[in-house]
């Protein structure tokens, strides 16, 4: 019975879309104006946030690792660890971000 049923709704998913009317319209770029200007700097902001966790997290866990064996008093649990690199790794995408918009600011783009 579990196969049929499997067998049914599989053929009902492919079968929805073989018979469905394409989608026929022109693409329109966005306008200069179309968006609020804050909301443009928080998508910069964010952009620059997540592409620099790629940078920051191994330094982060770097600078983790120095300190640990320098003498720092590290937690027992593993996952605390990681969360304190990822707080370390946000911190500094932070700083980035925030640096970025005050030049932005500052050189009046």
């Amino acid at each position: 019975m579990k196969k049929i049923i499997a067998c049914i709704l599989i053929f009902l998913t492919l079968l929805g879309p073989a018979y469905s009317d394409p989608i026929e319209y022109e693409y329109e770029p966005y306008e200069r104006e179309e968006f609020p200007i804050w909301s443009l700097e928080l998508r910069r902001a964010e952009t620059i946030f997540f592409g620099s966790l790629v940078l920051t997290f191994p330094l982060a866990m770097g600078i983790y690792s120095l300190a640990s064996n320098l003498g720092m008093p590290t937690p027992s649990e593993d996952y605390q660890r990681v969360l304190q690199q990822a707080l370390i790794a946000g911190g500094l995408s932070l700083v980035i971000a925030g640096t970025d918009w005050i030049i932005g600011k500052v050189s009046g783009d």
